[in-house]
């Protein structure tokens, strides 16, 4: 992480999509959303997305794609990727459209987001809903710019930014063909860059929940050795649309981990989460829960077969405390997760050679 560390609205520019960058240039709108009725579901709309590959095939991987999941309350998931010809790709502020795909973002007269629009149809699967905002996005550094990393003489930067932290969705999502009218809670967020993520990238989880009046998001992400990049741990808390704490000092620990049967990898099975800013202290237990990706990172810089990354993305219900002065809330709620390496975290039997390089 390069820059001054702090928090600043995000503008249109970090709606925006992102062609001044140039080069090598990957970048990606990511959507999910927990429903009321236990259908759940994420969504990658990307002009070029980093691992393209493992998801489309080699041959495609530099292509427009969409990648959409949507999970059934059993937990069961369909998903369906697609790429597509790079005339297809019609680029808006605030929105895109890939085939007969679109996303449209409204906004306020502020020019901040109030809320989005989605309406995907790929195969089998699908995802027909309105989003209206609960809270508006940040940025993590002062500049405008807003990348986490940027040299202006070479014009290399990455950026992510949650744009839509929170949002109330309602409308329809389509599994297995069948439609399926939902209510629930929606998150939006972009990621750009015309540098590998992987490559000022060791260790890293994410998330963001929301409980009762609360949402939240964090990250916690170590850089390699090589790069000497400070560690990165913000997270925000909202109550409604106003931020009640904004750290760069989250405790996250993840406190449990099994062994996925599906690729022979560990993962966490429970993490926890502390923070404090003045007066305002959240501590938070996430829970077991339902496994919506699982990948393998073998082309990235540092991996290969022998000595792949790896990264979970879960679906669990978290518990969360928190303290304002003398008052204490207990919530239980849902949050969306990951967790990921590219350099060697564990001594797994079977998957690295033994003579550890």
């Amino acid at each position: 992480m390069a820059g001054a560390l702090t928090f600043r609205s995000i503008t249109k520019n970090h709606l925006a999509w992102h062609s001044d960058l140039g080069g090598d240039l990957r970048e990606w709108l990511y959507m999910d959303g927990w429903m009321d009725n236990g259908y759940k579901y994420s969504l990658v709309l990307a002009s070029k997305m980093e691992m393209g590959e493992n998801i489309v095939g080699p041959e495609k991987g530099d292509w427009p794609l969409i990648d959409c999941q949507v999970i059934g309350p059993e937990g069961v998931m369909r998903r369906v990727a697609q790429a597509f010809p790079i005339e297809q790709l019609k680029m808006r502020p605030w929105g895109v459209s890939i085939g007969d795909n679109v996303f449209r973002g409204s906004l306020g007269r502020d020019s901040l987001p109030t809320g989005y629009t989605i309406k995907v149809a790929v195969g089998d699967v699908g995802i027909d809903v309105t989003a209206k905002a609960l809270c508006t996005g940040i940025r993590f550094v002062e500049e405008e710019h807003g990348y986490m990393y940027y040299d202006p003489t070479a014009n290399v930067g990455v950026g992510w930014w949650p744009l839509v932290p929170g949002a109330k969705v309602k409308g329809t999502l389509t599994y297995h063909g069948k439609k399926v009218p939902v209510t629930g809670f929606g998150y939006c967020e972009r990621q750009v860059g015309n540098e590998v993520f992987a490559g000022w990238i060791s260790h890293w989880f994410w998330g963001h929940m929301w409980a009762g009046d609360y949402t939240a998001i964090w990250s916690h992400t170590t850089g390699p050795e090589s790069m000497q990049y400070r560690h990165f741990s913000p997270l925000v808390l909202w109550k409604g649309n106003d931020i009640i704490m904004s750290t760069h000092n989250l405790a996250l620990e993840a406190a449990n981990f099994e062994l996925d049967p599906e690729i022979g990898m560990p993962y966490p099975t429970a993490e926890t989460l502390h923070a404090t800013e003045a007066n305002i202290e959240l501590t938070a237990l996430i829970l077991p829960g339902i496994i919506t990706e699982r990948d393998l990172m073998v082309n990235n810089p540092g991996t290969s077969p022998e000595n792949p990354g790896c990264y979970f993305r879960q679906y669990s219900d978290i518990d969360v405390e928190i303290r304002r002065l003398d008052r204490l809330e207990q919530i239980r709620g849902k949050c969306v997760h990951e967790a990921g390496w590219i350099t060697r975290w564990f001594p797994v039997p079977g998957r690295y050679p033994a003579s550890g390089k």
